[in-house]
């Protein structure tokens, strides 16, 4: 929780110190709650310690600053860890995208061999046919050829 402090009220250096106590009691509290809010409200809180502060308390503007940098430097550690999470997110997306292609790129294998299938079932229904028509000569004898060579095709599909 952020303390509620009139800068108007400080007079002796014990209110000046008190105050900044309240302050990094707060800043160490929204660190520990990782509250990214807070810690920024405490950095603008410190600041405007540092700007009202009389000149005898110069050494508690050192250590404010030091703890606006402390606060900056909690918000730069929990960036830090939300973006290795993000790489993990991005690193378990990416196998998962590589997964689906390698399925996709099976599947359209799959489809092509059972295209180029149907295609040879119907080629040879249509050399079955034209052999019924011509049972000799130079035509019967390509026929023949054509349909080895697809049954030599049919022989290299491997069998569900």
């Amino acid at each position: 929780m952020i303390p509620n402090i009139d800068f108007d009220d400080l007079i002796t250096t014990k209110d000046w110190a008190d105050a900044l106590q309240s302050i990094l009691t707060a800043a160490s509290a929204a660190t520990a709650a990782a509250n990214s809010t807070d810690r920024s409200a405490l950095r603008g809180l410190l600041l405007t310690f540092i700007k009202n502060s009389p000149p005898k308390v110069e050494l508690l503007d050192v250590i404010a600053r030091e703890a606006i940098e402390d606060l900056a430097l909690a918000d730069i550690s929990q960036s830090l860890q939300r973006i290795a999470s993000r790489n993990a997110e991005l690193e378990q997306a990416t196998k998962m995208i590589a997964g689906v292609t390698a399925e996709a790129q099976k599947d359209a294998r799959t489809l092509q061999l059972e295209s180029t299938l149907s295609a040879l079932a119907k080629a040879q229904t249509a050399i079955d046919a034209l052999r019924a028509i011509e049972t000799s000569g130079p035509l019967n004898a390509k026929l023949s050829s054509v349909a080895d060579a697809i049954a030599a095709v049919n022989a290299l599909v491997p069998k569900k």
